[in-house]
Order: C-alpha cells, then structure tokens, then sequence
C-alpha cells in the first residue's frame, strides 16, 4: 500500500531493508523514516498473524470453503470451477504425461484453496505463491506445492510459463474452463474490453503447449471442457466450439506475426487446421521457408486454381477407367507417386520434406488445366476429373490453405 521498494543480495535473497520516497524534505529528527517503518511494522505483523492462523488448517481444508464462493453468477462457485479443472487436469494428463496424472489431480484440486484464506484475503496479489507455502506445510508432495504457485503464470506479456509439466497442465486446464465457460454464457471479449482474461488466457495455454511440446489435440480439449459445463452455458456446443477456435487462432496469429513470420503464410496454416498447437508452428516456419523460393509464387498460382474449381460434386474416389486424356491420367499417376511419400512425411511431421514432395506435382497440374476441360457437360467425366483434383487438395489442405497467399 504504501509503494516500498524491497532490497535483495546479489543472491536473489530478500534483505531486511526498503527503499521509499518521500516528496518532503527530511528533517533532523527523521520522522519519515520511522513514520515508514511503523507502518511497514503494522503490515509486516498483520501478515504473520494471517499466516500463523492460516497454518493451523491443511490447505486442503479450506477446498470446502470455495462452495461459498461465486466463481460467475452463471458458470456458479469456485468449488465447482475447482471439480471442472480437475477433471480437465486428469483428462490432459493422461494424454501428455500419464505418470503425472496423481500429482497433476492433487494440484488441480488445492490450486484454488489459498483464495478463501486470510492472507488471500489481506493480500490478494499472494494466490498461488502462498497456497504453495501452504501446501508445503501440509506435506504436499514438491511437484504439487510448485504447480500450485505457477498455475496461474503466464499471468502478463512477457511472463513465464509454468517450468513444470504438472504446473503446465493445471495452468491450461484452469484457463481453458474459464475460456469455454466465458464463451458458452455470451461473456466475449470486445475491442480492448476482456475483463475476464480470455485473450490473455488462450495465448498462455499456446505459450505452454509450445514450450513443453505437447501433440495434444486442441478439439479434444475443447470438446471435453465443454461436456464438463453441460447446461451451464447457455451456447450451442458448436458455437462454443467455433468461437474458441476462433479466439485460439486470432491469439495464436497474433504470436507469430509478432516473431517476423510473413501474415500470409500464418493466415494459410492456421487456416488448414489449428488441432496441434506445436504442428502449426512447424509448418508456418515450413510454409515461410518455402514461401521465399523463386517456384513459389506459379506454385502458390497453380494450387489455387486446384482449390478455387471444387465443388460438392467433389467428393469421392477417383474412376480409372474414366481417365480419358493422357494429361489427366499423367496427373493420376504422379499423384499416386507422391502420395504415400507426402502422407509419410506428414506423419512423422516432416513438413519442410512433405512439401518439398508436393512441389513435384505443380508442372502436371498446370499440364492438366492446359489440356483438360474440367468443367464438361458429361456428368461423369467431370465429377470424376474434379474428384482427382479434389484429392490432390487434400495432399497440401491439412499443412496450409493457398487461397490466403498474397500474390505480388
């Protein structure tokens, strides 16, 4: 309250000394120092108080307490929040770190505990660091302790993420429940108005997700945070769905412009598909890598006109026996060459070798259009060339989307 600059050794290590400033001339007697101190004194000993009855409670005890509390008058208390991070905690444990999954849970179900404290309370900027105190005082294993003070980091710009990967899954967890049940009750964020987080809070489960290099799908999340919330949101599940994704991709387009990536190539893969977080990074350095080859641009030109002619008469496999043209069955057959290569490449994430592959294919794409009608009256020959085309689409539509590049 009273603005004081605390002292640390070369160490790191707090001393028992302050800086404060005072616009009056000090006089002989030194009042302003003692006056300061008194009242730092007074802070200082309210502090201990709060923390000795605090700790005659295991941080565990005070869970109950959250039913008291409201979290939002729709999405109803902390205690309940706390249940649906949880089950969040253990759902994303199992799939990124099975062996963390107890510890992850004990966390998830303490990380909250410390709001309804008295030092919480007094001194609200302690959530998370004291309840980590707490824990350690009720002999809490160190991986909970810790993942309860970092679980709600990055907390700005620029801050860390969680250092742990139990510390890391409660913190996504926490945030994604607040981002789903936010979105599911009509609470978006406007312009420069979010005063529930949620901008901030979808670019630190990115942050995360990137830093522990976790293939965790970002659907799979959703869907289950929003089967946790069940009539509490007043949204379809598939609007929810859609705008979640949609605030995930303006954050994450946002990260990455910022980091010299060309806005077309980010606009391209997040496009195609956002499911993995850590996948959409690798194929924007990809994609920029390939973007500044001299083959780019007639690449970019033939594999938009693939795209720009399909249609619903585009589904389903291809007729070889249909393949009339030598061009048209040219195409087929370099199709079939790179194929199995491409999809290869994808699965082991390869994408700089996958579209390196898929480059082979332009000049028998522009062959085609040279020599084939596709657009012909005959129903058949005309599903049968778009679906060719369609597969094609299909070999570079999950890395990027050519119809967003910026042609010069």
């Amino acid at each position: 309250h009273q603005k004081y600059f605390p002292l640390e050794n070369k160490g790191g290590d707090l001393l028992p000394y302050f800086i404060t400033i005072s616009n009056i001339k000090p006089g002989p007697g030194g009042e302003i120092q003692r006056g300061n101190e008194r009242v730092l004194r007074a802070r200082l000993e309210d502090a201990r108080f709060f923390f000795e009855e605090d700790r005659k409670k295991k941080l565990e005890d005070f869970v109950d307490l959250l039913k008291g509390v409201t979290f939002q008058k729709t999405l109803g208390t902390l205690y309940e929040k706390v249940n649906r991070i949880v089950a969040l905690t253990e759902f994303l444990a199992t799939e990124v770190c099975p062996n963390k999954t107890q510890h992850a849970s004990k966390a998830a179900w303490l990380c909250k505990a410390d709001l309804v404290t008295q030092m919480v309370y007094e001194f609200p900027e302690l959530q998370g660091v004291i309840g980590s105190y707490y824990a350690v005082h009720s002999g809490e294993d160190p991986e909970v302790c810790l993942a309860i003070k970092e679980h709600y980091r990055p907390t700005f710009s620029g801050d860390d993420p969680p250092s742990s990967p139990v510390g890391s899954i409660v913190s996504i967890a926490d945030k994604l429940d607040t981002i789903l049940g936010c979105i599911g009750v009509g609470l978006l964020s406007s312009g420069s108005e979010d005063p529930y987080g949620l901008r901030r809070h979808s670019l630190g489960i990115i942050q995360i997700v990137l830093k522990q290099e976790w293939q965790v799908s970002l659907g799979k999340l959703i869907e289950k945070g929003i089967s946790l919330l069940k009539e509490k949101i007043k949204l379809t599940p598939d609007e929810v769905r859609a705008r979640t994704l949609d605030l995930f991709s303006q954050r994450y387009k946002t990260l990455l412009s910022d980091q010299d990536y060309p806005y077309d190539a980010v606009d391209a893969v997040l496009s195609a598909d956002i499911d993995s977080l850590v996948d959409v990074k690798q194929k924007v350095i990809a994609f920029s890598d390939l973007k500044k080859q001299p083959h780019f641009e007639p690449l970019a030109i033939a594999f938009r006109r693939v795209v720009s002619i399909l249609n619903e008469e585009a589904d389903g496999d291809v007729q070889i026996r249909l393949l009339k043209e030598p061009a048209e069955k040219k195409l087929y057959n370099e199709y079939q060459r790179i194929k199995e290569p491409v999809e290869n490449y994808l699965r082991r994430k390869q994408f700089p070798q996958a579209l390196e592959k898929i480059v082979e294919i332009k000049e028998t794409v522009d062959e085609f259009f040279d020599h084939v009608m596709v657009m012909v009256k005959e129903d058949d020959l005309r599903i049968n060339r778009l679906r060719l085309l369609k597969h094609i689409s299909l070999l570079f539509s999950n890395i990027a989307d050519f119809s967003k590049i910026v042609l010069k």
